[in-house]
């Protein structure tokens, strides 16, 4: 990886991460009479994971991405979150997990990154991902990355709740990826 492309990720994730944590970013809402869905948010590390809205509507220069939600040590110092109580169990601990409501009927992205806290490499990976959530809808975002940090990645998956409890777990067809570190990557999908 080339030294300033490794800076800049540094950077970026320096100047963010603090932003996260004091308010300065903005936090995402579903729009006031919009339909939603709901959706689970899972991550399979213990450092610091930050999931957060991307809109490339207003591309060439989109706006700051908002937080739809983090978990982590940093994060989890924030309290307890309620859920929103989805067909199925999380496969994650609860400290790993986050439910939210997002809007849905439009193609909705969501970039998810993972740093180390303690490290002055912060940023360890990025990945982001986008699907079309239906008005009603259950999904999980599963954010896997290796130990080592240079792999990671992201699958939408649908929730079907089962009469007899649980549910049946099924790819979202209408997922596709894009390239998440920076704000502005977004508008070369």
């Amino acid at each position: 990886m080339p030294k300033t492309f490794r800076f800049r990720q540094v950077c970026w994730l320096v100047l963010i991460s603090p932003l996260m944590l004091t308010g300065c970013i903005s936090q995402y809402r579903v729009p006031y009479g919009a339909p939603a869905a709901s959706l689970r948010l899972l991550t399979n590390t213990d450092e610091n994971t930050t999931f957060s809205v991307a809109d490339p509507s207003r591309c060439p220069k989109p706006p700051r991405p908002q937080l739809l939600a983090g978990t982590g040590r940093q994060i989890a110092a924030m309290g307890k979150e309620p859920g929103l109580g989805l067909a199925g169990a999380s496969p994650q601990p609860p400290a790993r997990t986050r439910e939210r409501r997002v809007e849905a009927g439009k193609r909705f992205y969501i970039s998810v990154i993972s740093a180390d806290a303690e490290s002055e490499a912060r940023v360890r990976c990025a990945v982001g991902v986008s699907f079309v959530p239906e008005a009603g809808g259950e999904y999980e975002i599963r954010y896997q990355r290796d130990e080592t940090a240079s792999q990671c990645s992201a699958q939408v998956v649908r929730l079907r709740p089962l009469a007899a409890g649980g549910a049946n777990v099924v790819a979202e067809p209408s997922q596709q990826g894009f390239r998440a570190l920076k704000p502005e990557w977004i508008c070369e999908k």
